[in-house]
Parts: structure tokens; C-alpha cells; sequence
């Protein structure tokens, strides 16, 4: 389900990275609109990121409600630890080390393809999961040996499909 709605909405963020690749420097107010095109997509494809990771978040909690605070503060916690190392690994590998050198083409290739990659690692984990969990229904409904996939796991209908 994650993976066919992912699948579905996965383009902005890769129709963003290409706008933003063949953008030239703004001249005229015109071509200022085509920057705010490509963030309208940037912020398109990073809600979708996002809110699809809390639906599988949701998902993967189930019924088990107990510690579903301590999961959602975890990741949650863990978001903002490796936005702020994202943005410390950009700084650090920032190229120019005089502030009158024009570095703006290290941070147009780091809006064009950190997106981007982000986007299909998303969609390629969101492909993977879904398989595994096709892999697992069919596993039950044939009431075949799945024990080669995963043997420390016991299927039960009560319990969420991520788990």
C-alpha cells in the first residue's frame, strides 16, 4: 500500500531535482518563477517522504499502543539528528573557502541531488518492503514453509504486517 502510494506521488521530488538542474541564474522576474515551481515540487515530495515514514511508523506501532509515545519521540528524535548532521556534513565539505567566490553550483548540485536520492532510496525501501510483505501473504495463504525468509518470526493474523 506504502509503496504504490509512494510510487504514485514519487515524481515531484525528481521533476523538482530536474527543474532546479536546468534552472540558470534568474535575469528577469520570469525566470524567478521557475525557482518557486521547483519548491513547490521540493515541498510536495518532502511531505510525502514524510508523512508516508509516519503512516509506516503507524503501521508498524499496530496494537501494541504502549509504547507507541517512546516510538514516535525515537524517530522523532532521530529526524532531527540527522537533519542537523546533514546539514553539518554540507558545511563541511563546502568547497570555497573565501566568502567572495561564487559557490553557488555546490549548492544548486546539493538541492538537485540530495533530494533525489533520498526520493529513491524511499522508493526503492518502499518497493522492497512491499515485496516482503506480498512474499509473506502468499507464504500464509499457501501455507507454505516461510521459515527460510525469516525463522525467528511466527506469522499471526493479529499481528501487523511490518512487524
Amino acid at each position: 500500500m506504502f509503496a504504490l502510494l509512494y510510487a504514485t506521488q514519487s515524481p515531484h521530488p525528481f521533476s523538482f531535482s530536474i527543474l532546479l538542474y536546468y534552472q540558470k541564474p534568474p535575469n528577469s522576474t520570469s525566470e524567478v518563477i521557475g525557482v518557486y515551481e521547483a519548491m513547490v515540487l521540493l515541498g510536495i515530495g518532502g511531505t510525502i517522504l514524510y508523512v508516508t515514514s509516519l503512516s509506516m511508523v503507524a503501521d508498524l506501532i499496530g496494537f501494541t499502543v504502549g509504547s507507541s509515545a517512546f516510538v514516535y519521540g525515537v524517530m522523532s528524535f532521530a529526524d532531527k539528528l540527522f537533519n542537523g548532521l546533514a546539514v553539518q556534513i554540507a558545511q563541511a565539505l563546502h568547497p570555497c573557502t573565501d566568502a567572495r567566490q561564487n559557490c553557488g553550483t555546490y549548492y544548486r548540485q546539493l538541492l538537485v541531488f540530495v533530494p533525489a536520492g533520498a526520493a529513491l532510496v524511499a522508493l526503492v525501501s518502499l518497493i522492497l518492503l512491499a515485496l516482503l510483505v506480498t512474499t509473506k501473504k502468499h507464504c500464509r495463504e499457501k501455507k507454505t514453509d516461510c521459515s527460510v525468509m525469516n525463522p525467528s518470526v511466527q506469522d499471526s493474523e493479529s499481528e501487523p504486517l511490518l512487524s
